[in-house]
This record gives C-alpha cells, sequence and structure tokens, in this order.
C-alpha cells in the first residue's frame, strides 16, 4: 500500500503539469497568434524527441528486441490512421482534424506516462520518484505546446486549457492500472512502442502538414527551428541524472 500511495502522489503531480497550459491565457490575442506557429513547432519537435529518445528506449530497456519494434511501430501508425479517418468523417465541426488527433495523441501518451510511473514503482520506490521527475520535466513545455496546438485548430484558449487538464487525469489512471497488480515488462514495452508509433504518426502526418499550410510567408524558417529546439530539449532531458 506504500508504494501504491507515492505511485497515486508522484503521478498526480505530473498530472497537475498539465495547468501549465493556462500560460496561453495570460497572453494578449495578437501576442498569441504570434507565437503560435513557434509554439505548434516546439510541441512537434517535443513529441518527436518524446517517441524517439524517451518511449522507445523505455520500450527497449523493459525488454523490446529492435525486431519488435517495427510492427509495434506500425501498429501504432495504423490505430492513429484509422483513427484520423474517423475524426475527419465523424468530428466536431469547427475544429481541425489535426487538433482533434493532437488530443487523442495526448490521452495516449498521458495514459503510457502513467503505465510508465507505476511500472517503475512496482520495482522500487526510489526508481518511481526519479521516473516521475523525469516525466515532469518534459510536460512542462510539451502542455503549453499541446494548449498551442488546440487553439490553433479553432479551440478557444480557454476550451483548450480545460482539454490539456483533463486528458492530464489519466497520468494518475495509468499508474494506478499497474502498481497494484505488479507489471509485465513485455506489456510496458509493447504499449510504449505503439505509443511512440502513434506520436510519430501525429507529428509528420498531422502536425507539421498543418503548420506548414497555415504559415505566412516570412515565417517558413519556424518549422524547422521550432523544431530543432524541441528534439534538443529532449535530448538534454536525457542526459540529466534523474532521466
Amino acid at each position: 500500500m506504500h508504494s501504491v500511495l507515492l505511485a497515486l502522489l508522484a503521478s498526480t503531480g505530473v498530472a497537475l503539469i498539465a495547468s501549465s497550459s493556462a500560460t496561453v491565457l495570460w497572453m494578449k490575442p495578437h501576442q498569441l497568434m504570434r507565437w503560435l506557429p513557434w509554439l505548434q513547432a516546439v510541441a512537434a519537435g517535443l513529441l518527436l524527441g518524446d517517441a524517439l529518445l524517451h518511449m522507445l528506449p523505455e520500450a527497449t530497456a523493459h525488454g523490446l528486441k529492435a525486431s519488435g519494434a517495427g510492427p509495434l511501430l506500425a501498429t501504432g501508425v495504423l490505430i492513429f490512421l484509422v483513427s484520423e479517418g474517423i475524426v475527419r468523417a465523424f468530428g466536431q465541426a469547427g475544429t481541425a482534424p489535426f487538433a482533434r488527433m493532437d488530443l487523442l495523441g495526448d490521452v495516449l501518451h498521458h495514459i503510457a506516462d502513467g503505465v510508465v510511473i507505476g511500472a517503475a514503482f512496482t520495482v522500487g520506490d526510489a526508481l518511481g520518484m526519479l521516473v516521475a521527475m523525469a516525466i515532469a520535466g518534459h510536460e512542462l513545455p510539451r502542455e503549453v505546446g499541446h494548449a498551442a496546438v488546440l487553439i490553433s485548430g479553432g479551440q478557444s484558449p480557454r476550451r483548450a486549457v480545460a482539454w490539456s487538464m483533463a486528458t492530464g487525469a489519466l497520468v494518475p489512471a495509468g499508474a494506478m492500472a499497474v502498481v497494484p497488480l505488479g507489471h509485465d515488462p513485455a506489456t510496458v514495452a509493447g504499449m510504449l512502442a505503439v505509443v511512440a508509433g502513434a506520436t510519430l504518426y501525429l507529428v509528420c502526418g498531422d502536425l507539421l502538414p498543418a503548420l506548414w499550410a497555415r504559415l505566412e510567408q516570412g515565417r517558413r524558417y519556424a518549422p524547422m527551428l521550432g523544431v530543432l529546439a524541441g528534439l534538443g530539449f529532449m535530448w538534454l532531458a536525457t542526459l540529466l541524472p534523474i532521466h
């Protein structure tokens, strides 16, 4: 029970970081519109780094072999490809498909974060706290970027923040699904690889094409610089002792 309580507290702390998305509410409308392309590009870079520098290494640490990574990545891509077809057919009017897909990606991402935190606590309390701190470190900028993507897709700033905070609640849900029962490393590894594939599809199939299409001529360098900044942050995060 001690580990369960610590895992719940740590994962809830990570979930509360979703409130950092409220930063967009402090910006004046003209400032927000000026910064949206940059925030969206940085979000894409953070997601790429999360998939390639966090999720996949974490999956291999749980025993995933290279021969099994490809099919699982492809599964994640196919899940989001089918999901996008459904979203485009039955999605809410007034909200761009890439924003709805980003919201779905955020749901999966937070569940995966919770599973990783919960799995770490089944190994030991110290490891669980370190893993939760590492995840919290990259959630801060990612949540602001996520809100920016939703706003770019037609959501109001307040609704975008509300969605970010609602999906954050899935972190402790994922942790609590794992800790009381123990965890199967193969299951955790497989889930991480599938979510990594879905994340790659989200970035390359939705976020970046939508960003290119909406950019003004004078801001064509925003995707390149923003993605590099996001990737660079995630790479630096992997060098921290807590990671």
